[in-house]
């Protein structure tokens, strides 16, 4: 029996970002392991970096209604969450036409509803808060989104949080290693009454040294939190500090 034609598309934990501390994205994370164990005949992962709801609906869909698959991966929501315009009904329409375009009979999608970002714990209380409910809302949008069609929908949060600390990469916003092969297996298993795993997903790479991880943040980190300071911080805060107001005017009621 030949593999499945398997196509990724979606943002940066579908390319991979996370699975380590290198930088080849994109033949490694959640989708690519999925496809290898599946025995992909051929895998394309049209993913990247920072791409929001409504650009992998303009960039990606096209490209991948052409290449014909038999299986879609993909996630997407995550930065649209970590943007200050944030807004639900975005991802709820640009993931439902985006699934609408890659419907075809026989064909399978799967996609994973978001995890909280691990990075807000650490934040003050109120903006851990606000975070938690940004991601409700995408993942109440993805549920809307893929309502009343085939699309198999793994639960992100349950899955991550049975790994704790150990799911998450170090910005703790992408899975880790063992996060990306946990997604993997996930989307494995929930495709094996039509294709069969083929073969096992791959042991996660070795914990990444103290010098590497001082790279990766130099270099990925510190660029990431600059941008953020200018868009989704300010905002996060202002509405922290509407909810004080009108909390504060409730009791004076």
């Amino acid at each position: 029996m030949t593999g499945p034609r398997v196509v990724a598309l979606g943002d940066s934990i579908t390319l991979g970002v996370g699975d380590g501390v290198q930088r080849a994205w994109g033949h490694v994370g959640w989708a690519a392991h999925a496809a290898a164990g599946l025995g992909a005949s051929s895998f394309l992962n049209l993913a990247a970096n920072g791409v929001r709801a409504r650009e992998m609906l303009q960039r990606q869909v096209g490209a991948a209604v052409a290449a014909r698959p038999d299986v879609v991966l993909l996630t997407v929501g995550g930065n649209d969450v970590l943007r200050g315009d944030f807004s639900p009904a975005d991802v709820e329409d640009a993931l439902g036409s985006a699934v609408g375009r890659l419907t075809r009979p026989g064909r399978a999608i799967v996609t994973v509803s978001l995890d909280r970002i691990g990075l807000f714990d650490l934040a003050p209380r109120r903006v851990a808060e606000a975070m938690a409910r940004r991601i409700g809302e995408a993942n109440a949008a993805i549920a809307r989104a893929v309502a009343d069609t085939d699309v198999i929908v793994i639960d992100g949060a349950t899955l991550l949080s049975s790994l704790g600390r150990r799911a998450w990469h170090i910005d703790r916003i992408h899975p880790s290693p063992q996060g990306h092969r946990a997604l993997a297996g996930a989307a494995v298993e929930v495709l094996g009454a039509r294709w069969p795993r083929r073969s096992a997903i791959p042991a996660p790479p070795p914990p990444p040294s103290a010098a590497a991880v001082a790279a990766w943040l130099a270099v990925n980190g510190v660029p990431w939190a600059l941008k953020r300071s200018r868009d989704l911080i300010p905002q996060v805060t202002m509405v922290v500090a509407r909810e004080l107001r009108d909390e504060r005017r409730s009791a004076r009621a």
